[in-house]
């Protein structure tokens, strides 16, 4: 079985996969807030 390997052996870097999860984090905290505004503001009626 023959090994396939890239042309370049540039190390693959990990800054767009930082900056994705950074993004996905920045949406979930964004919307924990905004549920519990919600949640608050239909508990205190």
């Amino acid at each position: 079985m023959e090994s396939i390997r890239p042309d370049n052996t540039d190390p693959i870097s990990l800054r767009p996969a930082q900056n994705q999860l950074g993004t996905i984090m920045l949406r979930f905290v964004g919307l924990l807030v905004v549920a519990v505004a919600v949640l608050a503001f239909v508990y205190s009626r």
